[in-house]
């Protein structure tokens, strides 16, 4: 008998109080498994600073299951190094970490590496455009 693959989801709002944004990527992700005929065994949900990311990577190390999934990158946390933590892991321990937003891309995986950095070159191009604008913003408010 051939048993399907286990899976955790991992979900994470900002606040506390907020059940219906943890609800809704926890209803994307049981999608996602259940369309790749995969078993959720494990549901993670996080508020603010990643309150469980470190139950997570101690389950990662554990091996319980055989993939994480998260609506995206960013729900996992917002850290790249936290993430890269995570899929370095994942990748001892022979588990695959995916996202809904990216399908079947395995960010444990080579590929899923390259588009880990790519992604954190761009968030991090991001924010020092933000911090540039309000630096910006804050001189003309001072004139």
């Amino acid at each position: 008998m051939n048993e399907k693959p286990q899976v955790a989801v991992y979900t994470r709002v900002a606040k506390a109080g907020n059940p219906v944004a943890q609800d809704l990527q926890h209803f994307q992700c049981w999608d996602w498994a259940e369309s790749r005929g995969m078993e959720i065994t494990q549901v993670y949900h996080s508020t603010g600073e990643n309150d469980l990311f470190l139950d997570l990577l101690n389950d990662v190390s554990a091996g319980g299951y055989d993939a994480v999934v998260a609506t995206e990158h960013s729900r996992y946390n917002r850290r790249a190094e936290r993430l890269r933590a995570l899929t370095d892991l994942a990748r001892q321990h022979g588990i695959q970490v995916y996202t809904v937003a990216a399908d079947d891309l395995d960010l444990a995986s080579p590929a899923g590496t390259l588009t880990l950095e790519m992604l954190s070159g761009s968030e991090a191009a991001e924010e020092q455009a933000i911090a540039r604008r309000q630096v910006e913003r804050s001189w003309k408010d001072r004139s």
